[in-house]
């Protein structure tokens, strides 16, 4: 063929182009709206994959779209044979989608919105909530056996106060985005993907809830990629980065499918009774935005970070309100969380995950820190695993190697654990090599141990424990001048050092920003009595 020809063909191809239906303009809505349902993406996970780079991706999903628009909008289908024109036309797509989606400032404040307000990872030791609804919803999340299904058909799961049974806390199941409760079958597919992938990032989505000033009416980011950090995945390599961000993903969907509804009266004061009571609502809002590369169908397999938006539900508003516990009208009851308890695998020990969640929760209220066996592991499984143990010899075994691996882990990771020496003998302790004794398992069960959480979580919550005062002591501790309030900033400053902590650290402890550290040091913040409590406690002045 000569050039020539070759010029002659090129010249029909671009008058062809021209006189399209779309008169040789095309623009982003008519490219959307003509060529290709699967390119209306969300604006916010379209910015997100383009800002992401994906160039090649870009171009395979426009040769797709320039085959369509040619073959069936310009009803050309031989042309759309020709290779060399359907790159030509594609590439006029890709310079129209590109600039089109660039230059609009709506998407470039999502994208600066979605991508640069992520919250920073969880320190080692962080404040977490640790009310009523707390333990019900992990319950949810981990005792599958606990939901039923009501006269209607409907799954739930009640929570009922130990010293108040008119107390009670009620989950239901949703579907995302609606809070229409779901019938038993279809809740059972959601429940099913319930585990301890939930309730961990379920402790994640609370522990930076309590950095909100009002979580009911704030939202935050998190990014899927410091979650794989925070649970321990980014050592395990059998698994591919996206398949640990999908899966991080799909776990947030199912929070966002808990409901909660509230019954709770807490106290008397002056002014009555605190009432916790919230009507069905989300436990949380859950919003997924993926950034990466798209396929042909417009869609994104192969993920390179997930950002994940939550907005606390209704029940922070009376659990978690740190102004309306002031004024005595909500609670704010919390506790502290070892972001060790959020690596502990599940597969190899579960046991000792579900005894460290549950005291993680329970630290705030049981101080003493004493329980029995029997009472732990009675939390920990259906009453069924105790009661088979006890019919069965191999049972019985496996359970208290179970328990003896959870209490050994718990040990390695600094849980604070004494054996009562006359209820717990040596022969019974995990390390113990004896054989043996008759009614062992009775004996285990019957078993008291005290067992804390890594230092310094009990001298934190110790710290921000109120002591009753007797009436006739509390005119006596008016008159008395307290220790602590002679702390001066260069104490709080010599004790850090000495213990070589930096001034974030001590700030992370008290969850007080750094630079309060750094004027209480230089002597330009007062000391108010209950941080200097804290600050004695954990440096040991």
């Amino acid at each position: 063929m000569s050039k020539g020809t070759n010029s002659n063909n090129k010249r029909q191809k671009k008058k062809s182009f021209r006189c399209s239906n779309n008169s040789g303009i095309i623009n982003l809505s008519n490219l959307v709206t003509k060529a290709d349902s699967n390119l209306l993406l969300d604006k916010k996970q379209l910015v997100t994959a383009l800002r992401s780079d994906f160039s090649e991706g870009i171009k395979k999903i426009a040769i797709n779209a320039a085959i369509k628009i040619i073959r069936d909008t310009w009803k050309q289908p031989e042309r759309a044979e020709d290779k060399a024109y359907v790159e030509e036309v594609a590439a006029q797509i890709v310079e129209s989608f590109t600039t089109e989606l660039k230059d609009n400032t709506e998407l470039k404040s999502i994208a600066n919105n979605v991508l640069s307000s992520s919250e920073p990872q969880l320190k080692s030791i962080v404040p977490v909530p640790s009310s009523a609804v707390m333990f019900s919803s992990m319950e949810a999340y981990t005792r599958k056996e606990l939901w039923q299904k009501d006269t209607e058909g409907m799954a739930y799961l009640q929570h009922r106060a130990k010293g108040n049974p008119n107390n009670y806390i009620e989950h239901y199941i949703c579907s995302p985005g609606d809070i229409t409760m779901l019938p038993w079958n279809e809740a059972q597919q959601i429940i099913d993907k319930f585990g301890f992938t939930t309730a961990k990032l379920h402790l994640i989505f609370a522990a930076h809830a309590m950095n909100q000033e009002n979580p009911w009416q704030n939202t935050f980011n998190l990014k899927a990629s410091d979650i794989i950090q925070e649970f321990g995945w980014d050592k395990n390599h059998k698994k591919l980065k996206a398949e640990k961000l999908l899966e991080i993903a799909s776990t947030a969907f199912a929070l966002d499918c808990l409901l909660v509804k509230t019954v709770w009266v807490e106290g008397r004061n002056k002014k009555g009774e605190m009432v916790g009571s919230v009507p069905i609502g989300r436990m949380w809002n859950v919003q997924i935005r993926v950034s990466g590369q798209l396929n042909l169908e417009g869609k994104i397999n192969n993920p390179d970070e997930v950002y994940i938006t939550i907005q606390p539900g209704l029940w922070t508003q009376d659990f978690l309100n740190r102004a309306g516990a002031k004024s005595r009208e909500a609670l704010y009851q919390f506790g502290y969380l070892a972001q060790q308890v959020l690596k502990i695998d599940p597969y190899h020990d579960e046991l000792a995950l579900r005894l460290a969640i549950h005291l993680t929760l329970d630290s705030r209220v049981r101080l003493d820190g004493k329980y029995k066996v029997i009472e732990l592991l009675e939390i920990a499984f259906p009453s069924t695993v105790i009661e088979q143990a006890r019919l069965d010899r191999r049972k019985a075994y496996n359970l208290k190697q179970r328990w003896n691996s959870a209490i050994k882990l718990l040990l390695k990771l600094g849980w604070q654990i004494a054996f009562d020496p006359e209820t717990y003998p040596e022969s019974l302790r995990p390390n113990s090599k004896d054989n043996k004794p008759k009614g062992y398992l009775e004996k285990l069960l019957c078993a008291k141990l005290t067992i804390k959480p890594p230092a310094p979580i009990p001298e934190l919550i110790a710290s921000k424990a109120k002591p009753k005062v007797n009436r006739s002591q509390s005119k006596k501790a008016k008159d008395t001048q307290p220790a602590h309030v002679s702390l001066t900033g260069s104490q709080v400053r010599e004790a850090r050092i000495a213990k070589g902590w930096t001034q974030t650290k001590l700030a992370g402890f008290l969850s007080v920003s750094q630079k309060f550290i750094s004027l209480i040091e230089r002597g330009e913040r007062a000391i108010n009595p209950q941080i200097a409590v804290q600050i004695e406690t954990l440096l040991k002045i």
